[in-house]
């Protein structure tokens, strides 16, 4: 079973953020990252939802993410998701303006990271793959 966690604050935007990845799983399981139980890591693999630039209300519950320190299996994080990761992984996040494809080079997601490898591979983090 996947697990689909959403860190969305308003529930339309499940429209958005959500309701694509679901589409395209069999067995999964959608939680709240509020929500989340116990039991509902009792997965092998995990995908952290987006949500929209301004919903930044996850970033006050960061311990509510804890246990990816010590998750065995699989985890995805998409644009939220991956910020949560590397946050909970000892990296920060940047205040940058630029998104997308600007003046021939790439801008990633207001995201600064020490060492890509930590968010691969650190503390049996096995990676981000599925």
């Amino acid at each position: 079973m996947i697990l689909v966690i959403k860190v969305n604050e308003n529930k339309l935007h499940d429209y958005e953020f959500v309701r694509p990845i679901v589409k395209l799983l069999k067995n999964f399981k959608v939680v709240n990252y509020k929500e989340i139980e116990e039991i509902d890591l009792n997965v092998d693999k995990v995908i952290i939802c987006g949500t929209s630039l301004k919903d930044k209300g996850y970033l006050e519950h960061l311990e509510k993410f804890s246990w990816l320190k010590n998750f065995k299996g699989k985890v995805l994080g998409i644009c939220a998701g991956m910020q949560i990761i590397g946050l909970i992984l000892g990296n920060e996040l940047e205040e940058n303006k630029k998104i997308g494809f600007i003046d021939s080079k790439y801008y990633l997601h207001s995201f600064k990271v020490k060492d890509f490898n930590d968010i691969l591979e650190v503390k049996n983090f096995k990676g981000v793959l599925f």
